[in-house]
């Protein structure tokens, strides 16, 4: 029998005949035999061949491709269940001692160079199967609350957020000036003769394009790619990044928050039910304690507090290095010194309005609109963003004029108040940090396939 792939129960197929294929994850030569790690990339276990020296021509290094034929046994093996004896062997793609996969234990940092290739080692293999079961948890959960599941358009006319950090795209090579079309020969970019006939952008949000399907369609939801031209080379920040943003209509703050606490525990026990070898994979060497940090997570209370009193809180801390200032937002030290006061999760809710997006609800209370910030322990601080939006015409109008925010290219978003409005709001979450937080790594880059950020596009 041929095994497609090797994330599979071979209880039924002991002593049969069996095929495999995969990359060598391991090779030790003894006097007759050579014992060889074999992962195809579909589980973190492989399975481990036993051939005799006679079936090769020379030593069969890390990272070649091979298919293998021969009996499925049980392993006399503590680590492992079965083990195949190998009749035959067809080896496909050979490397040599320059193949940057050969070390022996290699660091995240040094496997960051080798982005088509890292994901052939254990480590990152356990990180892509989590990301790609947290996708699927998603949708799950999503589709279970009535959710549509939609993406907008990332090239888009509005800046979202007020014009900062966006890339501007052109259908022209920006390398040679002399060829770009200007206005009255001025060094004026002519956007008229570009491809839209103005200027546009990848998008930072899909948020103003779902308020507009939720308007019509209920509950939508979208994992679309986001872009941000932030200048940082910090370990959570990404130029490209996988952005879930949901909208919901006729709900409050509350029924918001609620949503996103039963999402990240539905997404902690699918992966406690689905992934568990890949979560002891990495709670081996890379991440340690992993198990144990996702049975906290869904076994968390989360915990609620409005800004003023997570100020207050603040403010009454001995242990904090920098000033606690009203009215300003709340830097890594201050997140995880109240997750570690709560001693787990907690939505920060209720912000000053002028420290926020203009689409954010004005509150009953002076000064405060109806939004959240779910901050995350193990130092993964903000995880979820979220608000009821602004419904009423005159309200949204006069706090787009106090942020200095244009109507014009927003017509179609005032559109939304003018003609039928209901209360609605979402949230936003990157799917890359949820990565981070449910595989215990500590570097973006290190859950990204091909990770584009700040000075780097490699691929």
């Amino acid at each position: 029998m041929k095994i497609k792939h090797l994330a599979l129960n071979y209880e039924s197929l002991l002593e049969s005949t069996v095929t495999v294929s995969g990359w060598v994850l391991s090779s030790r030569l003894q006097k007759e035999l050579t014992f060889i790690k074999l992962n195809d990339g579909s589980n973190s276990m492989g399975v481990q061949l036993i051939v005799m020296n006679s079936l090769v021509d020379s030593n069969i290094m890390t990272g070649t491709s091979l298919s293998a034929t021969g009996k499925l046994v049980r392993s006399p093996a503590k680590e492992q269940l079965f083990e195949i004896m190998v009749d035959t062997l067809e080896l496909f793609g050979l490397v040599n001692e320059t193949y940057p996969l050969s070390k022996g234990k290699l660091t995240l940092e040094y496997l960051r160079q080798f982005a088509h290739l890292r994901t052939r080692t254990s480590s990152f293999g356990s990180i892509f199967r989590i990301k790609s079961a947290i996708s699927n948890a998603t949708h799950k959960f999503f589709e279970m609350k009535g959710f549509l599941h939609i993406n907008p358009n990332i090239v888009t006319v509005n800046e979202c957020e007020g014009g900062a950090g966006v890339f501007q795209i052109t259908e022209y090579d920006m390398s040679d000036y002399s060829v770009l079309p200007t206005i009255d020969k001025t060094t004026l970019h002519n956007w008229d003769k570009d491809h839209f006939g103005k200027p546009a952008y990848l998008t930072v949000s899909s948020q103003l394009q779902l308020e507009a399907l939720a308007c019509s369609l209920g509950s939508v939801y979208t994992t679309n790619k986001s872009f941000r031209s932030e200048h940082s080379t910090t370990n959570k920040h990404l130029s490209e990044f996988e952005h879930l943003e949901i909208e919901d209509i006729f709900i409050d703050v509350y029924d918001l928050m609620q949503i996103g606490e039963d999402y990240i525990k539905y997404v902690g026990n699918y992966l406690l039910e689905n992934n568990m070898d890949d979560i002891n994979n990495l709670g081996k060497f890379v991440s340690k304690g992993l198990l144990e940090r996702i049975n906290t997570i869904v076994c968390a209370t989360f915990h609620r507090v409005k800004y003023n009193d997570a100020i207050e809180i603040l403010k009454n801390a001995t242990t904090l290095t920098k000033l606690v200032v009203y009215g300003e937002d709340l830097c890594s030290e201050f997140e995880n010194y109240l997750t570690d006061h709560f001693n787990g999760p907690v939505f920060v809710s209720h912000w000053p309005l002028n420290i926020k997006s203009f689409y954010m609800k004005k509150s009953p209370s002076q000064g405060l609109c109806e939004n959240f910030d779910l901050l995350m322990p193990y130092k993964v601080g903000e995880l979820i963003g979220g608000s009821i939006r602004e419904d009423n015409y005159i309200n949204i109008l006069e706090t787009m004029k106090l942020k200095g925010v244009s109507t014009d290219p927003l017509s179609f978003y005032l559109d939304l108040r003018k003609y039928g409005t209901v209360p609605h709001g979402g949230f936003g979450l990157g799917l890359d940090r949820m990565c981070m937080m449910f595989t215990g790594i500590e570097n973006i880059k290190d859950v990204v396939a091909f990770p584009v950020y700040f000075k780097n596009c490699d691929y």
